[in-house]
């Protein structure tokens, strides 16, 4: 099912104001359940050498399969780590693996090469083999040198490997400006060295990186300037609910919309669209209610969400179902309801159903959000490069 055009996706649909309704209609005690995580956090700072030291240089799509289930869609490294307090070791040097989704198999080998170390007979001075969750550190001979530490997060969708810096050789690190690094996924198990086909090699400065804070505005100003397109595009093509007009009372509006919904799915219990709707003014008027009386009314949003879900899949107004749940999703609070994956679902299958590149753009930068709001850095990251390309 294709929509080619902002004007016939928005025919016929109330996609757009739905959509809008939901994600600006959450509830008070929504927004307040979640803003002392948000305001503590925004006070603190963790010392880098907790946290793996500063980002040196990050990779994106390394290998050229971050597009794949379980590719890597990001390879992080950061500056080495000296004087490091409570932690295993006080000089350690991090890279980060992010993938797709986990991958099947669940062995990483690196192939390092450092520009102040003399080339060996092979042009890599260190390996760094994952495998099983465990980490060690070869020379460029195949001997061990240490173990190193592995840290495998949200399921196996990001990794993250220190390798201490105790040795004299791999203390020459501490020097190097640059570094390369050859990286080989699901390799057979064995000694390291034995590598067929691993990709070639990408360069990393090991000087701290001065542009994260300015990459993070850059990018919330372009989630930002994607909504307002989007808003705007929907205002401009007259979608809207008749049943929602405000008089100035929004309970009355929105009991109004509910006894519509209410009205077509007795005639029609199968009516996928009036379920998705009907859903949403629910989800809606829990931000009109008091807290014990929201949650109730956001597990029965559901109960008619998932259903219009499960009967409309393949078929036309399909995209409007999953617009209406996902923008609930959005809303909900992720500490009370977990929704948010279920949104960043919901927006990216919506995406891939529409051509028009607004839309598109839109869906992908709100799975951005809502894949963030669930710690799903690897996949917000890759949301936000699909929105930005759906505006190429």
């Amino acid at each position: 099912m294709k929509f080619e055009s902002v004007k016939k996706f928005f025919y016929g649909l109330k996609v757009a104001r739905i959509a809008l309704v939901c994600v600006l209609g959450v509830p008070m005690f929504f927004v307040f359940s979640e803003v002392p995580a948000n305001f503590i956090g925004g006070f603190l700072r963790v010392d880098p050498s907790y946290t793996g030291g500063l980002v040196a240089e990050e990779i994106v799509d390394p290998i050229g399969n971050a597009g794949e289930r379980g590719g890597l869609v990001r390879y992080t490294v950061h500056q080495p780590v000296t004087g490091a307090r409570w932690q295993k070791s006080a000089e350690y040097w991090q890279v980060v693996f992010d993938f797709n989704g986990a991958p099947a198999k669940k062995q990483e080998t690196v192939y390092i090469a450092a520009d102040n170390m003399a080339e060996s007979a092979r042009p890599w001075n260190f390996a760094l083999k994952i495998d099983g969750g465990q980490g060690k550190v070869y020379d460029s001979k195949g001997a061990l040198i240490c173990a190193a530490e592995v840290y495998p997060l949200n399921g196996g969708e990001q990794v993250k490997a220190r390798i201490p810096l105790q040795d004299k050789r791999l203390q020459a690190l501490l020097g190097a400006k640059k570094t390369w690094h050859s990286i080989e996924l699901g390799g057979e198990s064995g000694e390291a060295g034995n590598a067929g086909g691993r990709a070639a090699p990408v360069e990393a400065r090991m000087a701290a990186q001065k542009k994260e804070n300015g990459q993070a505005d850059d990018d919330e100003a372009f989630v930002e300037r994607v909504k307002k397109i989007y808003e705007a595009a929907a205002n401009n093509s007259g979608a809207s609910d008749s049943s929602a007009s405000d008089d100035g009372d929004p309970m009355a509006a929105i009991n109004a919309a509910l006894q519509k919904y209410e009205q077509k799915i007795k005639e029609n219990p199968n009516d996928y669209i009036s379920l998705a709707n009907y859903g949403s003014w629910l989800a809606k008027k829990g931000g009109e209610s008091s807290a014990l009386k929201a949650m109730k009314l956001v597990k029965d949003a559901y109960a008619c969400l998932d259903k219009a879900a499960e009967l409309c899949a393949g078929k036309e107004g399909e995209i409007e179902v999953l617009m209406n749940r996902a923008s609930v999703s959005a809303s909900v609070p992720e500490m009370v309801f977990k929704k948010s994956e279920v949104g960043a679902n919901d927006f990216t299958k919506a995406a891939s159903l529409t051509d028009n590149k607004v839309l598109k753009a839109y869906c992908h930068v709100m799975a951005y959000e809502c894949y963030k709001k669930c710690n799903k850095e690897s996949k917000a990251f890759l949301a936000l490069q699909e929105a930005k390309k759906a505006l190429e």
